[in-house]
């Protein structure tokens, strides 16, 4: 029998030294007061993020940091993000290796900011870093008017050399979770290379205009908020922007109040519920049994209402009416009220649904922090939002690092693709919220394209615990539609039964003229007669 090597024997003593080194470098690494100062901000996400689209999350041209560094089938670009850094380096005069040295005493903040334990030497994280950040800061140069710009003289290297398509997929690589690299990376290098009698302040002034331009450009949500020095001290690109989408006044209420409601809402959910239950089943079964005689009376009736004859033309307003509340009766029966094209993780109907109904939506001013349902004039305010290529990419990064970076009961942009995703479920959908302003008509995204996106982004997020503004929103503008689809359900009916009467008011007229009549010619010709039998 083979001896089983899976588990060394006894006897043998495995070799102890790279696990010792490796601990020893990072008991090394744990030092309090460096996390203190500077947390961790740059994860890898988790498969159960990820697995619905691992592309979205997976750099494809240009590695930025030392998560993705090393993959070779990222390498091509690597001549250009090296060509990039030298343009800088010699725009400034300097050298890599000095630049390198002076970057020496940030190690331990940069091995700090990241979750992933970094297995390189000192001195290839410091290169990593110098590179990216040189990169970085000639390809954000661009966002930039020609009299702000710090790189005056250089051109835009993108077109020449023969890489401006790719230019989309970097911007999508430069905004996934894993793929950033730290702020105070950037702003140490700017303090390096520019004159030494500028002060920190004026390093602020042209790092936070131009990622705030970088971030505007290409959010889909519109940002209101301007530049100041806070932005600038956001740990990552990717971090600016999600603070820029959700402003620090809107989680701070949010968390606020979400302990109250947690707990009013999770003895509302677990508390047993059996007649409600019961009742609910009762109630789906009805529909069911009921549902297939009103579609198939409705079917009959319009291709009645099809047909061209002159003999229907007393009856078509019945008729007509009579169709309407058969449709509205078949929407009520039908499995959801709500749309079932794609899964829903928040209950509000769709937006076709609403606008059949008298709600309208209309675009707010500012962003997440300004949706609201105005009751009186039944409009539902939402940010306006444009959609390109890299929206789904950054959509997606931003939902995954609120996931990794905030605590589950202020989920907000997650709740928020959550709303649109509910109201979104056909392309007829996606063509009221164009028609309304609220997704942009200068949206390079098709209307195929806008569908599936939210459609895909619920497949991916999944429920989440509720965020008190956004849930009030939605409660209003439900009540509102259960109200007004009731009260078109009436109307329709009366309109119907007026329609009912005037016609058997006018059948029992004639009724009563012919048996007048009949009447009338049976006294003249005595009737009875020709009936009597013989």
């Amino acid at each position: 029998m083979a001896s089983d090597k899976t588990f060394p024997s006894k006897e043998s003593k495995p070799d102890e030294n790279p696990w010792l080194i490796q601990l020893k470098e990072m008991l090394s690494e744990t030092n309090l007061g460096t996390l203190k100062d500077m947390p961790v901000c740059i994860h890898q996400v988790p498969k159960s993020l990820s697995c619905a689209k691992p592309e979205a999350f997976t750099p494809q041209i240009i590695a930025i940091g030392p998560y993705n560094q090393f993959r070779p089938e990222i390498y091509p670009l690597q001549r250009f993000k090296n060509f990039s850094a030298q343009r800088v380096l010699e725009h400034f005069k300097h050298d890599i290796d000095q630049l390198v040295e002076k970057l020496n005493n940030t190690v331990s903040f940069v091995r700090a900011c990241y979750h992933k334990y970094l297995h390189i030497d000192e001195n290839t994280l410091l290169y990593t870093m110098a590179i990216d950040g040189l990169f970085l800061l000639y390809f954000f140069h661009n966002y930039l008017d020609e009299k702000e710009s710090f790189l005056k003289g250089i051109d835009q290297q993108l077109e020449k050399n023969g890489v401006k398509h790719t230019k989309d997929d970097i911007i999508r690589d430069m905004l996934m979770v894993d793929n950033q690299i730290p702020t105070f990376i950037l702003r140490r290098i700017l303090i390096l290379m520019i004159e030494r009698s500028k002060p920190d302040d004026q390093v602020y002034e042209i790092l936070g205009p131009m990622l705030l331009s970088f971030c505007k450009k290409h959010c889909p949500l519109k940002l209101t908020q301007t530049w100041s020095k806070a932005l600038a001290m956001r740990y990552h690109l990717l971090d600016l922007m999600y603070h820029l989408v959700v402003p620090e006044n809107e989680k701070s209420e949010t968390t606020a109040t979400s302990e109250i409601e947690g707990m009013r809402d999770t003895s509302a959910t677990d508390a047993p519920k059996p007649k409600k239950c019961s009742i609910s089943e009762g109630i789906d079964k009805f529909k069911k049994k009921v549902n297939v005689p009103i579609k198939g009376t409705r079917d009959y009736l319009k291709n009645v209402k099809d047909m061209n004859v002159p003999l229907l033309l007393p009856i078509k307003p019945c008729i007509d009416g009579t169709y309407s509340v058969l449709n509205l009766c078949q929407s009520c029966t039908s499995e959801s009220p709500f749309d079932i094209e794609a899964p829903k993780v928040v209950l509000i109907p769709s937006v076709r649904k609403l606008h059949s109904v008298g709600i309208r939506c209309k675009p707010s001013e500012g962003g997440i922090n300004t949706i609201h349902f105005d009751k009186r004039k039944c409009i539902l305010y939402l940010p306006v939002i444009e959609l390109d290529v890299n929206s789904e990419v950054i959509m997606r990064n931003l939902v995954a690092y609120e996931a990794l970076t905030q605590p589950p009961n202020s989920f907000i942009f997650t709740r928020y693709t959550e709303l649109m995703g509910a109201m979104i479920g056909t392309v007829k959908d996606v063509k009221l919220l164009k028609d309304a302003d609220i997704i942009e008509k200068t949206s390079s995204l098709s209307v195929e394209g806008t569908l599936e996106l939210f459609n895909g982004m619920n497949k991916f997020i999944g429920p989440t615990n509720t965020v008190k503004s956004l849930d009030e929103t939605i409660e209003k503008v439900n009540k509102c539609f259960r109200k007004k689809q009731k009260f078109s359900l009436r109307r329709s009916f009366t309109n119907c039964v007026n329609s009912y009467w005037q016609f058997l008011t006018f059948l029992a007229t004639v009724v009563l003229l012919a048996m007048t009549a009949f009447q009338t010619f049976c006294t003249v010709y005595d009737c009875p007669s020709h009936f009597r039998h013989k």
